[in-house]
């Protein structure tokens, strides 16, 4: 969390971006996706932050969708806000819908499995009986959520928090599409209903939960890894691999994954017997808020307790379950109180409180899960596992800025962990080592820049920016003209015979490559879009690239890639833009970086005038197809492409 109080994942306004919205002041974006745009807002009564989506305009062309997502919003205020982010208010913006819920400072669960592998089991049992409760109150309300997955499920202080509710039937009647044509739903997290376009029921949304929690429980999703075909075929066709839940998660799970919706329990069954209690309307928030405090454990850090007079405090005390030097866990305290608020009534702004010593979780008994037939032999699940009980230090906060086709973190299946097991002699099932969930700390107030100051930061910051490309570009100009390899008309006659030479003999000349930004002189492997210039160093295709799983088909081509941002604003790469064209079926999309490749400069922000350089991953069927495969790659989601033929990049051995 950044000294201002605002999000660290929060970007600036851009240029073309309201500075308000309604009533509400806007502060920045916290992402863009498929559907829209998320901004982070405050109200005009008390500067308290919420969270504004403003629908694609494309997606709201005409009155009767405008009229059917106001009619949807209403429904989603009904939803009580237990488990949920609640919806507090809506309207139009610019013929654009929009809605308003609180906001929600937490992790998303793609991003914190990713960051600490899978949860405990008493942490994944409070997150099973969140969602589920949260599902409950969706559907007591008539709404189905459709869109249910690891980005749209916030880890937060009282608990799991479901978001985005209601949206995809706003802008959905009939079927899995919208008009434009994206589909209301995320491959690996749809049921087989949804992909075979039949009726959709709240039967859906359980499906989609059976696969949260195993995927929350085991660190992998339990119809594994693959492009949208491959994944729905898994979906309708085989049997999930659940790992080694604890029950009764293993026997729920397993029910809910059922290719039949009417064999799937319902979401106020799946609360009720999580959380132990009878079916009595009256009683269940309570009972359910109980369980939920006993189950939901975060790891906050402590604080020393208040002295006496005249006592010498001794060394500040060491957070629960983290290791001090290295020596070994540290020891519970006694007598130690709840580590955080009862989560009956979740705050819309908690605040910090008095830090106390980290209650120690009990330990549960262990039971044994049932075996579920895999599809295909020899294929064992990967667990992600990260040694810190620490929060990560990005924090998403609400509506995680993720395309149409997102599909989460689909882990990477392969035979290397079962053949390293039999090696070593180990047989039965084993459970990765899990990390207790660690909340985010809520934001302290903030004020935002007037608009009127931040326009005048930006035209500032333009004028130095543009300043420094004039000069970069007349000493490069100069540094070719004193060399007499130019061939432009300002260095004097006797350079004219350079126009005819090819490009790439014009690049060996001057002794490097030519400027990236002079688009209208494009060098083999690199392409330009309107803001960045892509440069493809070399590329290779194996089916082991180091940090994912070895395929039982098809292999991963791993490119290098520079980029440079020509534009006068800092950008950030997301991989969900960049597509692999092979003109013989759908286009192949970026895997999400893992490990090394997402600590690469090239998913981080690039700022103006930088460069970056890092790797982007694509798993394909068969590598034979590359010969005529493109590179089909955008610096922003809705900028004109640039591509790159794959038989101009180096293949390297």
């Amino acid at each position: 969390m950044p000294s201002d109080g605002l999000p660290k994942n929060l970007e600036p306004l851009a240029a073309g971006d309201p500075a308000t919205i309604g009533p509400y002041v806007l502060a920045g974006r916290l992402g863009s996706g498929g559907m829209g745009t998320v901004y982070l807002g405050r109200t005009p009564e008390k500067g308290a932050q919420v969270a504004i989506k403003v629908i694609r305009p494309e997606l709201a062309f005409d009155e009767a969708t405008r009229a059917r997502f106001h009619d949807e919003m209403e429904n989603a205020r009904r939803v009580a806000s237990f488990c949920t982010a609640k919806v507090l208010d809506h309207g139009t913006f610019e013929n654009r819908p929009y809605m308003v819920t609180e906001y929600i400072a937490g992790t998303a669960l793609a991003e914190h499995i990713a960051e600490h592998g899978a949860l405990d089991s008493s942490t994944l049992h409070g997150f099973a009986l969140g969602v589920a409760a949260a599902l409950a109150a969706i559907h007591r309300a008539g709404l189905v959520h459709r869109d249910l997955k690891p980005a749209n499920v916030l880890l937060s202080l009282s608990g799991p928090r479901v978001i985005d509710f209601g949206i995809a039937r706003a802008m959905d009647t009939r079927s899995n599409h919208t008009q434009t044509g994206i589909v209301m739903g995320s491959p690996g997290w749809m049921a087989p209903e949804q992909l075979l376009e039949e009726q959709v029921t709240t039967a859906a949304d359980i499906f989609a939960w059976g696969c949260l929690v195993a995927f929350a429980g085991n660190g992998t999703h339990p119809f594994g890894n693959g492009d949208a075909m491959t994944l729905g075929k898994r979906v309708l066709f085989a049997e999930p691999q659940i790992g080694n839940l604890d029950g009764p998660l293993d026997r729920l799970v397993l029910q809910a994954l059922a290719k039949e919706p009417d064999r799937r329990p319902k979401a106020q069954d799946l609360m009720l017997e999580l959380a132990g209690g009878e079916d009595d309307p009256a009683e269940a928030t309570d009972m359910v808020s109980h369980a939920l405090h006993q189950s939901w454990r975060p790891n906050l850090p402590p604080m020393p307790p208040i002295m006496p007079p005249g006592h010498h405090p001794g060394p500040p005390p060491v957070m629960g379950g983290m290791r001090p030097g290295g020596h070994g866990p540290a020891a519970p305290p006694a007598h130690a109180p709840p580590p955080y608020p009862h989560p009956q009534h979740p705050q819309q702004h908690p605040q910090p409180q008095q830090a106390q010593p980290a209650q120690q979780a009990p330990i549960p008994p262990t039971h044994q899960s049932q075996q579920v037939q895999r599809p295909a032999a020899g294929v064992a699940q990967q667990h992600p596992v990260h040694q810190t009980g620490q929060f990560p230090a990005h924090q998403t906060g609400q509506f995680p800025a993720v395309g149409p086709n997102q599909t989460g973190p689909i882990p990477q299946l392969g035979p290397q962990a079962q053949q390293e097991r039999q090696r070593t002699g180990q047989t039965g099932p084993r459970r990765p080592q899990a990390q207790p969930y660690v909340p985010p700390v809520p934001p302290p107030p903030h004020h935002p820049l007037q608009p009127t100051k931040r326009r005048m930061k930006w035209v500032a910051m333009t004028a130095v920016i543009a300043v420094a490309l004039v000069l970069v570009l007349f000493t490069a100009l100069t540094v070719l003209g004193i060399s007499g390899l130019g061939g432009l008309p300002w260095f004097g006659p006797g350079n004219g015979s350079a126009e005819q030479q090819e490009p790439g003999a014009q690049q060996d000349a001057a002794g490097g490559e030519p400027d990236p930004g002079e688009r209208s002189r494009p060098t083999r492997g690199s392409d330009a879009d309107s803001h960045m210039v892509f440069k493809a160093r070399e590329y290779t295709c194996t089916p082991d690239p180091g940090e994912r799983s070895i395929p039982s088909q098809g292999t991963y081509c791993v490119f290098t890639l520079l980029v440079e941002n020509t534009s006068d604003r800092t950008l950030r790469l997301d991989h969900d833009w960049q597509e692999l064209k092979d003109h013989a079926g759908p286009p192949y999309a970026a895997e999400p970086p893992l490990g090394s490749e997402a600590d690469a400069p090239l998913w981080h922000p690039v700022q103006a005038g930088k460069a970056a350089e890092g790797r982007v991953v694509f798993f394909v069927e068969d590598e034979n197809l590359l010969d005529s495969a493109e590179l089909v790659l955008r610096s922003q989601q809705e900028s004109e492409p640039a591509v790159i033929p794959v038989d101009d990049i180096p293949r390297s051995a």
